[in-house]
């Protein structure tokens, strides 16, 4: 188990180094592409979840789906037999609709990252993750002309927001009786808001602007899972399973500094502006996060879950941004989906190697503009391979496939037609076990 825990450990460690390269590699060439509505607060709210559940449009919540463990609720690691290691990639692309004008971004990142490992196969495991809680990903360039002294000038304007809050966080979940678990999680967050916005001339007579600020803060959360399971309710092979999570409200102490790029003796500098600014210290109040779900197996090949989510974020407050108070609502997403795996038939034909999902969720949103709801609707779908069962040397492996309807033209806003693609790998402690040679 040592050895194949330490080899699982590094091939985590790496994806840790790719992920954030990543993150460092898109704020450093400023390549944005997601959703314009990701500019108000602290970003759109991230459902921290594998393309395993997001093909059923569900979070994870219920643990119906015995093949892979969930991010989604803590008290599921309790049933871990071996170590698990979870990673994978979102791609998106938004086709955003502004009613006199429309365009398309792509963007690409990087999901969650999770270790799993058991103290006490079966009863007690312990966690450990880095995961988006929201994230701001977003650029308008506007460009037009006007007259000055009877020339013609170009200006191009740039707006550009990026990061969001995340959180490392280790946990355990823990066996109770035979039938429930419970889970506690507690965790540091630390956000990170970059904004900016520069404007070019095409004229010397009007100078050039660029100023960024960016908001950092750190605290700490905590979160609780329970899961109840149960077999044989109406069939010798059917199994029912019910979960639900807590997560608390938490407060960040931010700071927020403000510099702008100006010509000091005709060479370029960065300014601290941050004494012009008059909010430039507060607090962000993160609200009360519960979710509930119910799941169904009538056998072995089949499940359905259906799960909902509540975020309060109607009282969500931000001293440093406060504008951004006045948008903000509560949110609800609620999701139904199923999972057929033929795989468990033990059948050597092609396509009984897979398992496949499908399924519906609808989200209110958390954003309130001119009396309409951001809201989103999703249709989820997707594929995996997965080993035969739990001591199978093969990693699972998820692609799930979302198209979303989120927003409305009405009022001059913008509507967003969504094409997501996400892959995840589950990589097991077995998977660096050596056979033995019979």
């Amino acid at each position: 188990m040592k050895k194949g825990f330490f080899k699982i450990c590094s091939v985590l460690a790496l994806s840790l180094i790719i992920a954030n390269g990543k993150a460092i590699s898109q704020e450093s060439n400023k390549a944005f592409g997601g959703s314009p509505y990701s500019a108000y607060g602290i970003g759109m709210p991230q459902d921290y979840t594998s393309s395993n559940f997001k093909a059923q449009g569900i979070l994870g919540i219920t643990g119906v789906t015995t093949d892979l463990t969930s991010l989604a609720n803590p008290a599921l690691w309790s049933r871990n037999f071996v170590t698990e290691a979870i990673t994978g990639l979102q791609l998106s692309q938004h086709d955003i609709n502004g009613g006199v004008s429309s365009e398309t971004k792509t963007n690409l990142m990087p999901g969650y990252l999770h270790l799993v490992f058991p103290l006490y196969r079966g009863k007690l495991g312990v966690s450990f993750s880095l995961y988006p809680v929201t994230r701001s990903n977003f650029e308008v360039l506007d460009s037009g002309t006007f007259e000055n002294a009877g020339d013609e000038v170009v200006y191009v304007n740039e707006i550009q927001s990026s990061g969001g809050v995340n959180k490392f966080e280790i946990g355990f979940g823990l066996k109770l009786t035979n039938n429930f678990s419970f889970g506690y999680a507690p965790s540091v967050a630390f956000m990170t808001l970059n904004n900016n916005e520069s404007i070019t001339f095409s004229s010397t007579n009007f100078v050039s602007q660029d100023q960024s600020s960016r908001i950092t803060g750190t605290t700490i959360s905590q979160r609780f899972g329970i899961v109840g399971n149960f077999n044989k309710l109406l069939s010798s092979q059917d199994r029912f399973s019910i979960g639900a999570t807590l997560n608390l409200p938490y407060t960040i102490s931010s700071n927020k500094d403000f510099t702008a790029q100006k010509l000091v003796n005709n060479i370029g500098q960065t300014v601290d502006l941050s004494s012009n600014v008059p909010l430039t210290q507060g607090d962000v109040y993160i609200p009360l996060e519960a979710s509930l779900g119910i799941g169904y197996a009538p056998s072995v090949i089949v499940n359905f879950s259906a799960e909902g989510m509540f975020q309060k974020w109607g009282n969500f407050t931000s001293d440093v941004n406060p504008t951004d108070e006045l948008v903000m609502s509560d949110r609800l997403k609620v999701g139904f989906g199923g999972q057929y795996h033929p795989y468990r038939r033990n059948s050597n034909l092609f396509f009984s190697r897979f398992k496949y999902s499908g399924g519906l969720s609808y989200d209110t949103g958390h954003l309130t503009i001119q009396g309409n709801d951001i809201s989103t609707l999703w249709i989820n779908t997707g594929i995996g391979i997965s080993g035969r069962n739990s001591l199978s040397s093969f990693p699972s492996i998820d692609i799930s496939f979302q198209y979303g309807f989120r927003g409305t033209t009405n009022n001059n806003l913008i509507e967003e037609r969504i094409w997501t693609l996400g892959f995840s790998v589950n990589l097991t402690e077995r998977m660096f076990v050596r056979p033995k040679l019979r």
